[in-house]
């Protein structure tokens, strides 16, 4: 197979979240690793985003906007109530860590830009259910399921996951699923039950499984209907 022409970075996506919270939840929760967090000036406040994402050439960046920064964002789930906290060491077991690297400046290839010619293809399922199975599949391999983006449009609620079809990241479809219900923190499923997927707060009932929903502030730039 050719290679791939290599690609030139030219600007990156930033997506803002819903709360630092969600932040939290996208960068710790179910990961093998915690993504590594990227703190740096934004005006009069610090912005702290992670990279979980590529297409076309494009880095996909979700933050959210803080008063204060330290070494370490702690994330942990405990019943129905979830906590996120800066904080300078990583020293509670109890929590999960994604460390934050201090960037003085981030580079103008890396630099936020508004206009996005290319957008992600889309594909509405039917149902939150059909949607589970396209985020769960990777569990098959023993890999975490990809998390669920939500935002409101108009009256609704669009819950969607970044899919590839392919090992090319332009292969990249925007499954999604409108809703009237508010998304909560998370989807719960069984795999003998799929079709009972529903939005829940906790993630300790026996012999279900999780998929992580994160709310973001507003439509995603790279989402087209």
């Amino acid at each position: 197979m050719p290679r791939k022409e290599e690609q030139r970075i030219g600007g990156a996506c930033y997506v803002g979240l819903d709360s630092l919270l969600e932040l939290g939840r996208l960068s710790c929760f179910l990961e093998r690793a915690p993504f590594p967090l990227f703190a740096f000036k934004q005006g009069r406040a610090v912005r702290i985003a992670a990279q979980a994402d590529l297409f076309m050439g494009t880095p996909v960046f979700y933050y959210s906007d803080s008063t204060t920064v330290d070494e370490f964002l702690a994330y942990r789930i405990a019943g129905e109530t979830e906590e996120v906290q800066l904080v300078p060491t990583a020293s509670n077991a109890s929590y999960l860590y994604a460390p934050v690297i201090r960037v003085q400046r981030m580079p103008e290839p890396l630099a936020g830009k508004k206009d996005f010619p290319d957008k992600f293809m889309s594909v509405e399922v039917e149902n939150i259910p059909s949607l589970v199975k396209v985020g769960a599949y990777k569990t098959l391999f023993e890999e975490p399921p990809l998390p669920l983006f939500a935002f409101r449009d108009g009256s609704s609620w669009v819950v969607g996951t970044f899919a590839r079809i392919d090992d090319y990241e332009e292969a990249s479809i925007f499954f999604y699923s409108r809703t009237k219900e508010a998304p909560t923190g998370f989807v719960r499923y069984s795999y003998d039950k799929v079709g009972e997927s529903t939005f829940v707060k906790r993630t300790d009932e026996p012999g279900s499984h999780y998929i992580k929903v994160v709310k973001l502030a507003e439509k995603h730039p790279l989402v087209q209907f």
